[in-house]
């Protein structure tokens, strides 16, 4: 990876999936958006960004390359491209089938992350 993840303070980089979710959590609905960059607990060489969507954590992984890092379908050149792409630009979720709204997509603004 081409930037020092140990200086940005939404890095964890010890913390577990199960911490993780308690941290981005805290306050329910409140904690909308609120997120944090861990390691992966089972994909060496991995991260994984963690967020709260409505109140429930969600995780998804950061493939890591020697030029950047991929999330879902988009690449980029660095993990903090990633956390400023997605400040501005929503991620699309697959909302569970029981909520009624037809387009079947939840968005999530990452806002305040969890400081180490």
């Amino acid at each position: 990876m081409m930037e020092s993840l140990l200086t940005k303070p939404w890095f964890h980089s010890q913390i577990s999936r199960e911490e993780a979710v308690i941290q981005v959590t805290k306050g329910g609905g409140d904690s909308h958006g609120r997120f944090l960059i861990r390691r992966s607990d089972t994909k060496e060489g991995e991260l994984v960004l963690t967020f709260s969507n409505q109140g429930a954590a969600k995780h998804l992984r950061l493939q890591i390359t020697r030029t950047g890092c991929r999330i879902q379908h988009l690449f980029f050149d660095s993990v903090s491209e990633v956390i400023e792409f997605f400040q501005k630009n929503p991620l699309q979720l697959d909302k569970p089938s029981f909520e009624s709204n037809s387009s079947g997509l939840s968005e999530v603004y990452l806002t305040d992350y969890v400081p180490f």
